[in-house]
């Protein structure tokens, strides 16, 4: 599982972020400031997958809404496609340029019907009619939900449901999307179903995927890893270089991937396995190159 080439175009890029809100009382008296984004440096490539980590209250998905201008730094820049996000003029472009997807898809769908709500993000911005319909339709075959553009969204699962969310920032046709833990209220076949259409868009439409989660499982296929505690970024690297450090991981308060955890604890144990084993298939294969009998058959 190697990193893929990528474009050396630079979409984002963080210098010296940092992000202070401000605790109020009941009253909205002022009780002090809280600092939840410290002195972040982060660039991120054209058609890269990148995924940040982190537990709850780490940080990461405040950093996530200065990619595309819902929140601005207390100190530093944040430039999408070369624009600062500060630059008020040009934050339709910067939107346009980095779509967002948000945890629960009951707050992003607006239509009654599914082609509808796809079709509201390309109208806002001005496209012709029969384009909106023509970017409907590849949006929604993109994320697997063609046959359901008729249905209401009502009727869909929380899965399917994220995915039709997907599907209305693609047919605004921006450079990069943004996805802040959009599995964190589904099932696991639903996770399952949005993280392969995350990877599809990647793969296929060369979209720049910048994926929040807390779910380790899910961030294997990345290009680059970035793990965050209390504002900073604490480590980043690719899939196997994070989860080579078990022990550091564990100490941040994040866990590993079972197939990754089983490696560590095998290998604590005295058997030669190498670091960084992300899949089940890849330590199955491991323990059978160890023990190549057990796969021959025997007396």
């Amino acid at each position: 599982m190697e990193t893929r080439r990528t474009g050396e175009e630079t979409i984002i890029r963080t210098e010296g972020v940092r992000y202070e809100y401000t605790r109020r009382d009941e009253e909205g008296n002022i009780e002090g400031t809280t600092i939840a984004v410290d002195g972040v440096d982060m660039t991120v490539r054209r058609g890269e997958f990148i995924a940040i980590l982190g537990h709850n209250g780490s940080g990461k998905s405040t950093l996530a809404k200065h990619f595309n201008a819902l929140l601005y730094p207390t100190e530093g820049v944040v430039w999408v496609t070369g624009c600062d996000t500060r630059d008020d003029a040009r934050l339709w472009d910067i939107r346009a340029h980095a779509g967002m997807v948000f945890q629960n898809p009951d707050n992003q769908i607006i239509g009654q019907v599914v082609e509808e709500d796809v079709g509201f993000g390309p109208e806002n911005l001005g496209v012709p009619t029969p384009e909106i319909w023509e970017r409907v339709e590849e949006s929604l075959r993109a994320v697997g939900m063609l046959e359901y553009r008729k249905a209401s969204p009502n009727h869909l699962s929380g899965g399917q449901k994220q995915r039709v969310s997907i599907a209305g920032v693609i047919a605004m046709h921006p450079d990069c999307i943004i996805l802040d833990e959009p599995t964190a209220m589904l099932d696991p076949v639903g996770r399952k179903d949005v993280i392969r259409a995350a990877r599809a868009l990647n793969d296929v439409e060369r979209i720049t995927i910048i994926l929040i989660t807390h779910y380790m499982e899910e961030v294997v296929y990345a290009d680059r890893v970035f793990v965050m505690d209390r504002g900073r970024v604490e480590m980043s690297g690719t899939p196997r270089e994070i989860f080579s450090q078990v022990t550091r991981l564990q100490s941040l308060r994040l866990t590993v991937p079972q197939a990754t955890l089983m490696a560590h604890a095998l290998r604590e144990g005295g058997m030669p396995l190498p670091e960084g084993i992300l899949t089940r298939q890849e330590l199955v294969e491991e323990l059978r190159r160890l023990m190549p009998h057990t796969s021959e058959g025997g007396d």
